[in-house]
């Protein structure tokens, strides 16, 4: 079922959710609710227009902006920007922007004990977990902390409409991902629910927004889609083989992340088995009578990602997912959410 344009609050597991155009405004009630008089806004320079704002916004709550956001965290970059929040004595962070700048705002926040809202100004679901990561020279180390989950997020179409297509595809691929993943695992009902949900309305949403049409209500759809596939991550407690690969293949071939993903999930699909079974119905639902593996594909080309000749020939791709199921295969999964660091 699609969402309207309009603004609504809703409560959910330790997060405090905001719907609809203009919600951004509702900012300042938010730290008004969780005593916070001090907020350090993270955001790169693709937010400039939002950040603009905040001034005016936030009056003397606003400190300022952290703008060094560079890709997969860098642990350097992150000891700065800790070290900056510390200086002007932040009570709070406001992440503004994809992946990138809420995973920025994630490690300030659990450094500090500070609270952090979440502005997604992509579709990468990474607002809704409580994971995070650091790249060091040792490479990307994860963890998860309820310290590192928002305590509030606002989903504002306005803020995303008119992103450049190759984000809502290499983003909005990166959702989907997470929601086909889930449902090849035993990560329960609520999980499922939340997948299944997410794969619809991103299903709806990215092949028009993509192709630079679209409203409101579709960019609040493909907003909403990303919520619940970051549940849905959330829930199963451990990102799934297509995003370790797709990280690894990304840095050892050079492709966008997105294409990554894009290429590897078909192919991850099929090694599944049985396990698939879930996932392959709630496809099957969005195309019926098309393989599952056919229908990722034909999708992933809607969005404008498309495999480069001779990418997956060469053994890395091979590689890299070999080597993403060895590691996964080490991780045990976290315990169930509440039972865990919160504090």
């Amino acid at each position: 079922m699609a969402l309207t344009a309009e603004l609504v609050t809703q409560p959910a597991t330790q997060q405090e959710l905001i719907w609809g155009s203009g919600s951004l405004d509702r900012v300042p009630k938010l730290l008004e609710a969780l005593d916070c008089r001090r907020v350090l806004a993270v955001g790169s320079g693709s937010v400039d227009a939002v950040i603009a704002r905040l001034p005016g916004l936030l009056g003397r709550c606003y400190l300022g902006r952290w703008s060094d956001v560079p890709a997969h965290v860098p642990a350097h970059q992150v000891n700065l920007a800790v070290g900056s929040a510390q200086e002007t004595h932040a009570d709070s962070v406001l992440a503004i922007g994809g992946g990138s700048a809420i995973g920025m705002g994630k490690i300030i926040a659990l450094a500090l004990r500070l609270p952090l809202i979440a502005v997604p100004t992509t579709f990468a679901g990474a607002e809704r977990t409580s994971r995070y990561h650091v790249t060091t020279e040792r490479g990307k180390e994860t963890g998860t902390s309820g310290r590192a989950l928002p305590r509030a997020v606002v989903y504002d179409p306005v803020l995303v409409a008119g992103l450049p297509p190759a984000v809502v595809a290499s983003s909005g691929i990166t959702a989907v991902a997470h929601c086909v993943e889930v449902l090849c695992h035993d990560a329960g009902e609520e999980a499922w629910s939340s997948a299944r949900e997410g794969l619809l309305l991103l299903w709806g949403s990215l092949p028009v927004l993509s192709a630079g049409a679209g409203g409101p209500g579709n960019w609040l759809d493909a907003l909403a889609g990303a919520s619940q596939a970051g549940r849905a991550l959330e829930v199963l407690g451990a990102p799934g083989a297509v995003h370790e690969a797709s990280d690894l293949l990304s840095v050892r071939s050079g492709l966008g992340h997105g294409l990554a993903q894009a290429l590897l999930l078909p192919r991850a699909l099929g090694a599944r088995g049985e396990a698939s079974a879930l996932a392959r119905s709630a496809l099957a639902e969005l195309r019926p009578g098309v393989g599952a593996e056919q229908a990722l594909g034909e999708f992933a080309a809607a969005l404008g990602l498309v495999e480069p000749p001779g990418v997956l020939a060469v053994p890395v791709a091979a590689k890299a997912w070999s080597e993403a199921l060895a590691h996964l295969s080490t991780v045990s999964r976290r315990p169930p959410l509440g039972s865990g660091d919160g504090g």
